[in-house]
């Protein structure tokens, strides 16, 4: 018998926390394009790092005081990502930990959400014998404030009273008791907390009705950063490059459209109320070109257009969107998709 052959090499777990330097042009080439600037990130990609949109492209000024923020000695605030539905607040968090291997905890706040449900509980399960036991759940934040990672509080601005109280040392950094289990933990040095909202908690908002007033101390918890929409010609290139088989005029009105509303939305300037309340994200630009292709040559603009952001609006704000859609498309938004491709009037525009 070989005895070499019986000897079962030792396998050494992973150190997730394990961190090496690198070219932040490597990591981050579309808006770091110059080499010199070294970061450090994670060397081995942990099980909960979560993939980012690969078409997502960042707003570069958002994105590097977003990076000041991660990069600095003391964790003095939380990050607070604000904004309009759809200007990528989730996005870019998720392309900055993607590309630093970062692991990511979600906790999806809710206005009925209690502090325990911010710390976890009990749960009955089943053992490796067949019994039924008891363990530990913790929380998505707690599981990154003590083990590292990014935890993102997603809609923070709905926290209620009770979960806007537990939150003060949580945010804080400071040792953290979970009541749930009868332990205190330190935050992780490798432990980052973001939020992301509509509102920095200020209440009373028309069209953000279930964002409630947060109290000052936990808004003063935050460094807030503002949030906006991509500028047209990022639009129109995350739309050529998913969508290449569309004619570029069909491409071209989805971003005009997509601008002209949220210039109803917000103003001109892009800081005020305008005349309609339904937001029109670049998710929903592609979702529209998505569908456009799904629904076949036969189907027209507005059909797809119909199912995938009239259901959003208001029946107050169809005339202002309509005399929209009327002012960009004229009559081409109702011939079929066909027409386009063939060599109809809106190809020879």
């Amino acid at each position: 018998m070989n005895t070499a052959q019986n000897i079962k090499p030792i396998t050494q777990a992973l150190d997730y926390n394990e961190m090496i330097e690198v070219d932040a042009s490597e990591r981050f080439p579309e808006v770091i394009p110059q080499p010199g600037m070294k970061i450090m990130i994670h060397k081995h990609r942990h099980p909960n790092c979560i993939e980012s949109n690969p078409h997502y492209i960042p707003h570069e000024e958002t994105f590097r005081r977003a990076m000041v923020w991660w990069y600095a000695p003391d964790q003095a605030l939380a990050l607070g990502l604000v904004g309009e539905t759809g200007t990528g607040k989730t996005e870019l968090l998720l392309y900055m930990a993607d590309r630093l291997n970062v692991p990511v905890y979600i906790e999806k706040i809710t206005t009925g959400m209690r502090s325990e449900n911010l710390e976890g509980g009990y749960e009955l399960v089943t053992d490796v014998k067949g019994n039924n036991v008891t363990q530990k759940r913790y929380s998505k934040a707690a599981q990154g404030y003590i083990n590292g990672g990014l935890v993102i509080l997603d809609e923070v601005d709905k926290a209620n009273d009770d979960l806007s109280t537990a939150l003060h040392l949580f945010l804080e950094g400071k040792p953290w008791t979970l009541s749930v289990f009868s332990e205190t933990h330190t935050k992780h040095p490798l432990c980052r907390i973001a939020g992301t909202a509509n509102t920095t908690g200020e209440g009373g908002h028309e069209r953000y009705i279930t964002s409630n007033k947060l109290d000052s101390a936990v808004r003063a918890r935050f460094g807030w950063l503002q949030t906006s929409y991509i500028d047209a010609l990022q639009e129109l290139e995350i739309l050529e490059n998913m969508y290449p088989q569309l004619p570029i005029v069909i491409r071209e009105n989805i971003v005009q459209t997509a601008n002209a509303l949220r210039d109803a939305l917000l103003g001109s300037d892009r800081k005020s109320q305008g005349e309609i309340n339904c937001p029109f994200s670049t998710r929903t630009a592609v979702h529209w070109g998505y569908y456009l292709i799904a629904f076949g040559l036969e189907r027209t603009p507005r059909d797809s257009l119909e199912f995938c952001f009239m259901g959003s609006v208001d029946e107050d704000d169809k005339g202002d969107v309509n005399s929209i859609l009327q002012s960009i498309w004229d009559t081409d938004i109702d011939e079929p998709l066909k027409t386009f491709i063939n060599g109809g009037n809106a190809v020879k525009k």
